[in-house]
């Protein structure tokens, strides 16, 4: 397992332990699933609270995502003491990441958005070396209003070859009868299609995971 995929999952760790422990009671938000149909080529995330314990089962949420054949659904995700329902990412050859998704809880309120997305970026400069978060705001995440930042860091592989990193971390609120979730996606320099923090979940392949993504059961 290289440098790089150690220290996202270490990274989503704390920022979600952070949104949990900042939170409050949530309050309503756009409930519309208007669920697409899966692109060809693709396998289905259904998220389930089976096995889930400790903060993971407190915070379970339904959700849906599809994402290409080609990339790889992280096991451990979803078990023990993982921050995360689900982890899914695309690998070279020599598995270095390319893109990579990784959904977590958020419970907290949306007027607690733009204050805990600040915080979570606090906490990741931190511990991304070169971190420099570029943008933050209001987004839309399918029928699903949201708040997030984008940002920029660097790391190394393990052969010590240097590795851009460009972020993205969406907050999604919950309402009166679910909670939220927080998406984090990251792409870098090993992507052919992803340039800079503008192109994260917009180009490469990591669109065809953000527009999938539902909350509520298949």
């Amino acid at each position: 397992m290289n440098h790089f995929r150690n220290h996202l999952f270490s990274i989503a760790g704390v920022g979600i332990f952070l949104l949990l422990a900042m939170a409050t009671a949530p309050t309503n938000n756009n409930n519309s699933n208007n669920r697409p149909s899966p692109p060809a080529n693709t396998t289905m995330f259904t998220n389930s609270s089976t096995g889930l314990t400790g903060d993971l089962a407190e915070n379970y949420v339904d959700f849906t995502i599809s994402y290409p054949n080609t990339w790889k659904l992280d096991p451990a995700a979803g078990r023990g003491s993982s921050p995360n329902f689900m982890k899914v990412q695309n690998l070279t050859s020599d598995g270095i990441t390319i893109e990579q998704l990784a959904i977590g809880y958020f419970s907290g309120q949306r007027i607690l958005m733009a204050n805990l997305a600040r915080k979570l970026s606090d906490q990741f400069e931190g511990q991304f070396p070169d971190y420099q978060k570029i943008t933050e705001g209001t987004t839309q995440v399918g029928p699903y209003d949201g708040y997030e930042f984008r940002f920029t860091a660097t790391t190394k592989t393990t052969a010590g070859a240097p590795l851009d990193i460009y972020g993205r971390a969406i907050l999604l609120p919950g309402d009166a009868n679910r909670k939220g979730a927080t998406l984090l996606m990251m792409a870098t320099s090993e992507s052919k299609d992803v340039k800079s923090i503008s192109d994260v979940g917009e180009k490469g392949e990591l669109p065809i995971l953000l527009n999938s993504f539902r909350f509520g059961k298949d």
